[in-house]
C-alpha cells in the first residue's frame, strides 16, 4: 500500500561529481545541473547528498525548490533514499513547510510534501525524524489551511500532504497513533465531508484519506472512530459513483462495525438499505456490460459490501431495527435475495436470515412466512452439489457450496429453537429425514457442526425425530465420526445429539443401533470430560439410560450381531474418563451431576469386567478424594459411594 510519490540501485558517488557541483558559481549552471538530476531521477548514478543538503540552505528560492525536487526524485530509489533519510535533509524541509504560505511558495510546498512522502516510503528512519520534529502537526496544519483557504490553489498540496501521511502511518502503531493525537482524523473527516458535497469528488484524494483511516485502524484494531467520521465515510459512499472508492468505504465501515455502536449507526436511516441498493446497481451495470472491471474485481467489491450487511446484522439492536416486525426493507430484500441466482446474494440472504432468526418472535413469524421451507430447498440444492457425481453445468465452486450449506443449516437451526417451531417442523415431516440423510456424507467440519446442531434442535422434545435418528445406523456412524474428530465445533456437537436422542427414548430397543454404529459409545464417554458441566451431565445420563436399556431384546433377529454395551464401555476407557472427570471437578461438580454419576457407577459396578477397568484406572482412589472433598452429599449418597469403592477395591481379590 506504499504510495510512490511521483526506486534501481545507485552506483557509489565520486568525489569528482561532488566537486563539480560544489564549484559551480553561475546560478544558471547550478539550476541546469539540478534540472539534470531531476530529469535523471532514479537513474542518476552519483551520490551527491552532501551537496543537496547544503543547497537546502541556499538564499535563492528557485535553487531551494529545485533541490527539494531533486531529493524527491532521488528518494524514489530505495538505496538512494538511505542517503537522504537524515535530519540534515528532513528538518530543513519541515522548516520550509512551517513558513507562511503564499502564492509564490505553492510549488515549493508541493515539492516539500512530495519529498517527505518519498522519504517515508518504507523507511522508519525518515518517519522517526518526522515524528521527533512534530512533522505530523506541520502536515496537519497544511491540510487545515488547504481546507480553510478558498483563494489559493492548494488541491495538489492537500493531496501530497495526505499521501505523505499515508506513507508515514504505514510504519506501524507508533506513527499512526501520532496522527490520532495530532488531530489528523478530524481533518480527514472535514475533507471527506467537503468532497461528498462537491459535484465532482477528487477520487485520488478521497481514496488516500480512506486508506489513512484503514491503516490507522489496522494498527489499532480496537480503535473506534467518532461517529462523525464514520458518517462522513458513509456520505462519501452515498455520493460516489466510483467502484474503487465504494470498496474502500465498505472496508472501512466493515472494520468499524466490529463495534456495536457502529452496527446500530449503520442500521438507522436507510444506510444498510443503500448498501443493498449499491450491490444491485453494481450487478445490473455488470450484466449490461457497463463496467470496465474484471469479474474477480466485481466479486471482491460485492464481497466487501455483503460482508458489511452481515456484520451489521450481528448486532442485536441493529438486527431489530432492520427487521422492523417483518416489514423492514432490508429484511424484505434479504427474503427476495433467497431466490437470487447470484451466489453472493444468495449466501448473504441466507446468512442474514440466520441472524434475523436469533429472536424467537422473529422465528415464529418467519416460520409462518415459509422461510423455513425456502431454506430447506436451498440446503437440498446445495447439498446435491457436494455429492460426488458428474459435474452439473453452471454449478458453483466448492467454497460457495460449503458457504451456502453452512449458512442454510445455521439459519435452520436458529429457526427451530422455539418449541412451537420444533413441533411444526416435525409435523411437516420434511426437515428431519433430509438432514438425517445428510449426516453420513458431509465432509466439511464447519458444515458438519451446523448440520449436527440443526438435527439436535429438531430432536429436542420430539421423540419421533429422535426415533428417526436412532433408526439410521449410517447416520449414527456419521455422528460418531465427527465426535471423534477432536477440537471444538462438530466434535462437541456430535455427542450432544446422541445424548439427546437417548434421553428421548430410554427404553427403546432401537438404542441398540448406537452399539452397532461404531464410535457412538466412545463419543459419549469422551463427553464425560467436556469442559461444561451441562455436557458432562448429558453424557452421564445417556450412558446410564443405555446401561439399563433393552439393548439385547429378545425381539432381535438372529441375523443381527450381538452387542455388548459393557464391552464397548471398557473399549472406550470408561474408568480413565470417569477418574479424570472426578479428579478435575472434585469440588466444583454440581450436586445433580454428582448424584447422576454415582447412579451410573452403581449400575455398572455390577459387572465384573467393568469394575476391573475401574480398578485399573484407580477409580476407587478418585472416589475417596471426591467424598472427602464434598460436604454437600447426603448420607445415602455417601453410603452408595462407599459401597462402590469397596466393590472396586475388592475386585479380583482372593
Amino acid at each position: 500500500m506504499l504510495i510512490n510519490m511521483d526506486g534501481p540501485s545507485a552506483k557509489k558517488s565520486t568525489s569528482f561529481e561532488t566537486l563539480v557541483i560544489q564549484n559551480i558559481e553561475n546560478v544558471c549552471d547550478l539550476k541546469a545541473k539540478l534540472n539534470e538530476i531531476i530529469s535523471s531521477g532514479k537513474s542518476y548514478e552519483y551520490d551527491v547528498s552532501s551537496c543537496l543538503k547544503a543547497l537546502l540552505k541556499n538564499n535563492d528560492q528557485v535553487i531551494v525548490l529545485l533541490t527539494v525536487q531533486a531529493i524527491s526524485e532521488l528518494a524514489k530509489c530505495e538505496i538512494k533514499r538511505e542517503s537522504y533519510a537524515e535530519k540534515d535533509v528532513i528538518e530543513p524541509i519541515l522548516s520550509l513547510l512551517n513558513k507562511e504560505l503564499s502564492l509564490e511558495k505553492i510549488e515549493l510546498y508541493k515539492q516539500c510534501c512530495r519529498a517527505l512522502g518519498n522519504l517515508c516510503c518504507d523507511c522508519d528512519t525518515s518517519r522517526k525524524i518526522i515524528l521527533q520534529n512534530n512533522g505530523v502537526e506541520t502536515l496537519n496544519n497544511i491540510l487545515g489551511l488547504s481546507i480553510r483557504d478558498k483563494k489559493l490553489p492548494l488541491s495538489a498540496i492537500k493531496l501530497f500532504a495526505c499521501k505523505t501521511l499515508l506513507n508515514y502511518a504505514i510504519g506501524g502503531l507508533e506513527f499512526s497513533d501520532s496522527l490520532v493525537k495530532a488531530g489528523v482524523i478530524d481533518t480527514i473527516r472535514q475533507i471527506l465531508s467537503m468532497e461528498a458535497e462537491r459535484e465532482l469528488m477528487e477520487d485520488d484524494l478521497v481514496s488516500t484519506v480512506l486508506l489513512i483511516l484503514s491503516v490507522v485502524n489496522d494498527n489499532d484494531s480496537e480503535l473506534l472512530y467518532e461517529e462523525e467520521v464514520n458518517l462522513a465515510v458513509f456520505q462519501v459512499l452515498k455520493e460516489t459513483t466510483v467502484v474503487e472508492v465504494s470498496e474502500l468505504c465498505f472496508e472501512h465501515l466493515h472494520t468499524q462495525a466490529e463495534h456495536d455502536s457502529v452496527k446500530t449507526l449503520l442500521a438507522k436511516e436507510g444506510r444498510v438499505k443503500l448498501v443493498c441498493l449499491r450491490i444491485e446497481q453494481l450487478l445490473d451495470k455488470h450484466a449490461a456490460g457497463n463496467m470496465n472491471m474484471e469479474d474477480s474485481e466485481i466479486d471482491t467489491v460485492m464481497k466487501h459490501a455483503c460482508d458489511l450487511i452481515i456484520i451489521v446484522l450481528t448486532g442485536d439492536e441493529a438486527m431489530d431495527i432492520l427487521y422492523a416486525d417483518g416489514k423492514g426493507e432490508v429484511y424484505r430484500t434479504m427474503v427476495r435475495w433467497l431466490d437470487s441466482s447470484n451466489y453472493q446474494l444468495l449466501a448473504t440472504a441466507v446468512l442474514a436470515v440466520g441472524n434475523f432468526a436469533r429472536c424467537d418472535q422473529h422465528c415464529t413469524y418467519m416460520m409462518n412466512d415459509h422461510i423455513f421451507d425456502k431454506l430447506l430447498d436451498i440446503f437440498e440444492q446445495y447439498y446435491s452439489y457436494s455429492i460426488p457425481q458428474d459435474e452439473k453445468p453452471h454449478s458453483p465452486d466448492k467454497a460457495t457450496v460449503t458457504k451456502v450449506q453452512h449458512a442454510a443449516l445455521s439459519a435452520l437451526r436458529n429457526l427451530t429453537v422455539p418449541v412451537a417451531n420444533k413441533r411444526l417442523a416435525a409435523e411437516q415431516g420434511r426437515a428431519a429425514p433430509m438432514l438425517i440423510r445428510a449426516l453420513p456424507n458431509v465432509e466439511d467440519p464447519h458444515v458438519a457442526y451446523k448440520l449436527l446442531a440443526a438435527v439436535r434442535m429438531l430432536v429436542d422434545g420430539q421423540e419421533e425425530v429422535a426415533r428417526q435418528v436412532a433408526c439410521s445406523v449410517a447416520a449414527l456412524r456419521g455422528v460418531a465420526k465427527w465426535g471423534g474428530a477432536g477440537g471444538a465445533g462438530a466434535a462437541a456437537e456430535a455427542p450432544r445429539l446422541l445424548a439427546w436422542t437417548v434421553r428421548l427414548m430410554p427404553r427403546d430397543v432401537l438404542l441398540r443401533n448406537l452399539l452397532l454404529a461404531e464410535g457412538c459409545i466412545s463419543c459419549l464417554v469422551n463427553m464425560l470430560v467436556a469442559s461444561h458441566s451441562v455436557m458432562q451431565n448429558e453424557a452421564i445420563l445417556a450412558l446410564t439410560l443405555l446401561a439399563v436399556a433393552p439393548l439385547n431384546d429378545a425381539s432381535a433377529t438372529n441375523d443381527q450381531p450381538e452387542v455388548d454395551f459393557n464391552a464397548q464401555l471398557i473399549k472406550s476407557e470408561i474408568g480413565k474418563h470417569i477418574s479424570v472427570l472426578i479428579e478435575t471437578n472434585c469440588s466444583k461438580m454440581p450436586t445433580q451431576v454428582a448424584e447422576n454419576l454415582i447412579t451410573f457407577l452403581d449400575i455398572t459396578s455390577k459387572d465384573n469386567t467393568v469394575v476391573s477397568d475401574f480398578k485399573d484406572a484407580k477409580l476407587h482412589d478418585s472416589l475417596q478424594k471426591f467424598v472427602e472433598s464434598r460436604k454437600d452429599l447426603s448420607d445415602d449418597l455417601k453410603a452408595c459411594v462407599s459401597k462402590i469403592i469397596m466393590v472396586v477395591s475388592d475386585n479380583n481379590k482372593e
